[in-house]
């Protein structure tokens, strides 16, 4: 819960200084990892779901949420690939389910993507598989923000009725 509380304020932070000034002058405002981060990190270390979505009751419900889904053993693929050295926390070491840091990831990670899952159908996110290519995703991507941002427009006749 510590981490949740430390993590809340920074949260809150960022949205107080950096996305609720743009909102206010009307503009469009990309946050990676919103709140729904907490729900699932949080949820995944035990925390109640229902505290930790009080504990962020202040956040502005987004219009457009993505999830970007992906399987752990690519997920995993992709982090080795790039020779990253897993983080603690990221790992989930810190659960004490394995000491070794990428079985760890894929148990704490795992779950965490199943958080994610029960997340989609409460608050609606938009589910972008993350499997196929950037180009593909880019093109997904594009038509949900298209969707989104389509304005009604209200025909004007020509002509004036006299």
């Amino acid at each position: 819960m510590t981490f949740s509380l430390l993590h809340a304020t920074d949260f809150a932070d960022r949205l107080l200084y950096k996305i609720i000034p743009p909102l206010k002058d009307g503009m469009i405002v990309l946050a990676d990892r919103y709140a729904y981060t907490a729900f699932a990190r949080d949820a995944t270390r035990g925390v109640d779901r229902q505290w930790v979505r009080e504990l962020y009751s202040f956040a502005v419900r987004p219009d457009l949420s993505l999830y970007f889904r992906v399987p752990i053993d690519m997920s995993v693929d992709r982090l080795m690939a790039r020779r990253v050295k897993l983080k603690f926390y990221e790992a989930g070491m810190d659960l004490g389910w394995s000491t070794n840091p990428v079985e760890s990831f894929r148990m704490f990670q795992g779950k965490v993507l199943d958080e994610y899952d029960r997340l989609v159908e409460e608050f609606g996110l938009e589910v972008v598989s993350a499997v196929g290519s950037i180009t593909e995703q880019q093109r997904i991507v594009r038509g949900l923000v298209s969707q989104q941002l389509q304005i009604n427009h209200v025909e004007i006749p020509d002509e004036q009725p006299a």
